[in-house]
C-alpha cells in the first residue's frame, strides 16, 4: 500500500506542501556564495516568562544576521521541575521545529506534558521557516527564495547559531552537565541528525521525527522540491554536489556511530491522531518522509550503526491538527533513550 502511494505524494508535494514550481540546476536562480566563515556573536536581548518553566529568549545573532525581519532570533528554554530551588546540573536536550514553523508553534503547555517529571532542560531554538539547519552556501540573487522571502547577504548560518553561539550561552546561562541529545520533526529531524554526524560527540543521542533524513532521495525527486523551494541552502545540485552529501544524514550514516539514534514515521494511512480535518497533502508528505526514513535506515546497516525505529499508521503531524500528537508521542517515546544516553535515569 506504502509504495503505491508514492505515486500519488511526489506531485501533491511538489504543486502543494511547498507551494513551488520544479526546478532543476540549470533554471535554479544564481546563487551570491559566501565569501567569508560564518561570523559567530550572540547578544541576549530579552527574556519573556511564559510561566514557571518557560521562558521565550530574543537574541542579535552574528551568524544568522539579519534574516529576522526584526533582526532578532527567538528560542524557548524549559526548565525541569524543581529547576529553580534546587542545585543540580541537568543534560540538555535541543529541539528543532519543522517548516514553516517557529520555537512556539508547540505551546509550552503541551511541551511541559511532554517531558513531565524528566530531569532535563529543553531548548528550542529558531530555525527559520526553511532554514534546514544548516550554513548556507549563499544568497539567492534575487534577494528571496519561495519559502523563506527574503535573504540577507552574506546569508544565515544556522548550524554556527545553534552550535557555536548558543549551546554554549546555554551551557553558561543554566546549569548544565555537558551531555546533550537533539529531536527534530520534519525538517528539524533532518537538521537533528545532521546536526549529530556533522559534529560527532556533541550530542549523545539524537531522534529524526517523521523526518526529511535523505535530501537525495526518491529517485532525484526530493532535490527537485528543495531546488524550488531554497535554491541556496548547499548550492546548485550539480557543482556543490558534494556540500550536498556533507549535510545529507544518509549519506553520513557511517559518523552516526556512537550516537544513540531514534526515527520514527507514518505509512500516510489515517491513524490515532487522524480525523477528517486531516488535510490530504499531510498524508502525501508522510508517505514520502517514510521512503526517507527508509533509506536513512537502510544506510546505517552496513556501518552496524543501530537505530531504534518506530513505524506507524499516520500522517505527516501538522502544527495545528490533531496529527501533531505523532510528535508527542514519538518524543516521549524517545525521552528514556535519550536520557540513558546522556547518563541520566528519566
Amino acid at each position: 500500500m506504502r509504495r503505491r502511494w508514492t505515486a500519488i505524494a511526489a506531485p501533491v508535494l511538489l504543486s502543494g506542501v511547498l507551494s513551488a514550481g520544479p526546478a532543476t540546476a540549470q533554471d535554479a536562480p544564481q546563487c551570491l556564495p559566501r565569501t567569508s566563515a560564518p561570523a559567530a556573536g550572540l547578544v541576549p536581548v530579552s527574556s519573556t516568562p511564559v510561566d514557571s518553566r518557560t521562558t521565550l529568549y530574543t537574541f542579535r545573532s552574528a551568524a544568522v544576521g539579519d534574516i529576522a525581519p526584526d533582526g532578532l532570533v527567538r528560542v524557548r528554554v524549559t526548565l525541569p521541575s524543581g529547576y529553580e530551588t534546587g542545585t543540580a546540573r541537568y543534560p540538555v536536550l535541543m529541539h528543532l521545529h519543522g517548516a514553516n514553523n517557529s520555537p512556539t508553534t508547540w505551546p509550552a503547555a503541551e511541551v511541559e506534558q511532554v517531558i513531565g517529571d524528566t530531569p532535563v532542560i529543553v531548548v528550542q531554538p529558531e530555525g527559520g521557516p526553511g532554514g534546514f539547519y544548516s550554513d548556507w552556501y549563499g544568497t539567492p540573487v534575487s534577494g528571496s527564495d519561495p519559502l523563506n522571502g527574503p535573504v540577507p547577504f552574506p546569508p544565515p548560518a544556522w548550524e554556527t547559531f545553534h552550535l557555536r553561539e548558543l549551546l554554549p550561552w546555554v551551557d553558561a546561562t543554566f546549569r548544565t552537565t555537558g551531555h546533550r541529545a537533539v529531536a527534530g520533526s520534519s525538517m528539524g529531524g533532518f537538521g537533528a541528525m545532521s546536526y549529530a554526524a556533522r559534529n560527532p560527540g556533541v550530542f549523545d543521542a539524537a531522534a529524526a521525527l517523521s523526518g526529511a533524513v535523505n535530501i537525495d532521495g526518491l529517485s532525484g525527486t526530493v532535490p527537485v522540491i528543495l531546488d524550488a523551494a531554497d535554491p541556496c541552502i548547499w548550492g546548485d545540485r550539480t557543482a556543490q554536489a558534494a556540500n550536498w552529501a556533507a549535510h545529507n544524514p544518509t549519506d553520513l550514516a557511517d559518523r552516526l556511530r556512537g550516537t544513540s539514534l531514534y526515527v520514527s514515521a507514518g505509512d500516510g494511512l489515517p491513524g490515532v491522531h487522524d480525523d477528517a480535518s486531516t488535510e490530504a497533502r499531510f498524508a502525501a508528505l508522510e508517505v514520502l518522509i517514510r521512503h526517507l526514513t527508509d533509506d536513512f535506515v537502510a544506510a546505517l546497516h552496513p556501518h552496524d550503526v543501530p537505530v531504534t525505529t518506530e513505524f506507524h499508521h499516520g500522517t505527516h503531524p501538522g502544527p495545528d491538527d490533531l496529527n501533531r500528537f505523532y510528535d508527542f508521542d514519538a518524543l516521549r517515546a524517545f525521552l528514556p533513550q535519550a536520557m540513558a544516553a546522556m547518563g541520566t535515569t528519566p
